[in-house]
């Protein structure tokens, strides 16, 4: 009679736990980079549409005083926006992140176009 057992030793058990566990934690950093990239495309779209109402606004009251912002929060709700600063002729507009973001921090957008981010140490062009 053979004696044939069938399944898996405990080796290569703990083996397939440790390559599994290797890839996760491989992959886990970068899965929540990228969530946050796509994050900051909802913040980046809000500003740039309110950028383009506060353009219209001055056009029709030669100022920006006076200026809101329709909705509170960006169109997925994941930022708090504001008018930060606005006299006759600049304006500052501000994307607060709701669960926060340590890497880039508040996005912000001026009147000439000037983009910006309040993270110390943060680049420009890597949050926007």
């Amino acid at each position: 009679m053979k004696n044939s057992n069938r399944g898996f030793t405990l080796v290569e058990l703990m083996m397939v736990v440790a390559i599994i566990g290797i890839l996760g934690a491989v992959g886990y950093p970068a899965y929540t980079s990228y969530v946050k990239k796509g994050n900051r495309a909802d913040g980046i779209d809000s500003l740039m549409s309110i950028a383009g109402r506060m353009e219209e606004y001055y056009l029709n009251n030669d100022t920006y005083v006076g200026a809101t912002v329709g909705t509170a929060t960006s169109s997925d709700g994941l930022y708090t926006l504001a008018i930060t600063a606005a006299d006759a002729f600049t304006y500052t507009l501000t994307a607060t992140p709701v669960k926060g973001d340590s890497d880039c921090g508040n996005l912000t957008l001026n009147s000439l176009g000037q983009k910006g981010v309040t993270a110390a140490g943060a680049a420009v062009a890597d949050c926007w």
